[in-house]
């Protein structure tokens, strides 16, 4: 997948915010990703009552695609800080218009950047969230389920930690939790803290 720069302003101004990151030693955590990571920053309370111990960084850009936070990880963001842990979640927005291999082989690209850049690093990988069905026929059910055991299976026995926590953001029906995914795609704040303490031990278990 080729690196793609955006130029619109919030992308500027987000990888200016980022590279101002270099050569700070407290960057212990990153978490690297697209909206679903950036909107961590609208609960700054829910983000500092989970992971402020851990000296985390919000490395995630609204409406970035894979080939997006490629260019990034290629482009600075991720040199002179030395973090323990990268959480990294991306592929929802290539949905649309990818294949299901292109968006694995997408993550498996950018996974590979951030072992060669953070090679002391952790990588946990999670898995693409539940999205409801689209209007314009895609099934995201089906294919994030058929993504993410592609993702299971690549990872398993490595040393890329692999955690899918779709299931735990589905209804007893087995659809979108519109409780906490109310648009089907993004968490709200009872979301981000529902899903808190789950990410929260799987950092803890690779600190």
């Amino acid at each position: 997948m080729q690196p793609v720069m955006r130029t619109d302003e919030h992308h500027f101004e987000k990888h200016k915010q980022f590279l101002a990151l270099r050569n700070k030693q407290d960057v212990r955590l990153v978490f690297l990703g697209d909206s679903l990571t950036r909107r961590w920053e609208d609960n700054p309370g829910l983000w500092n009552k989970y992971f402020a111990a851990y000296h985390a960084a919000n490395f995630g850009v609204g409406m970035d695609c894979l080939e997006n936070i490629k260019w990034r990880v290629m482009n600075g963001e991720l040199d002179g800080i030395n973090p323990k842990a990268v959480v990294f979640l991306g592929g929802t927005n290539n949905l649309d218009k990818d294949s299901e291999e292109a968006i694995v082989e997408g993550i498996r690209e950018i996974v590979e950047i951030v072992r060669r850049k953070l090679n002391r690093a952790t990588i946990v990988l999670l898995g693409l969230f539940p999205r409801k069905p689209d209007e314009k026929g895609i099934d995201y059910p089906a294919k994030i389920d058929r993504i993410n055991r592609r993702l299971d299976s690549l990872y398993a026995g490595t040393d890329v930690v692999y955690r899918d926590l779709g299931p735990d953001l589905l209804d007893e029906d087995g659809a979108v939790n519109e409780t906490i995914m109310p648009d089907g795609l993004h968490l709200n704040a009872e979301g981000y803290d529902f899903i808190g303490p789950k990410l929260r031990a799987i950092i803890e278990a690779v600190w």
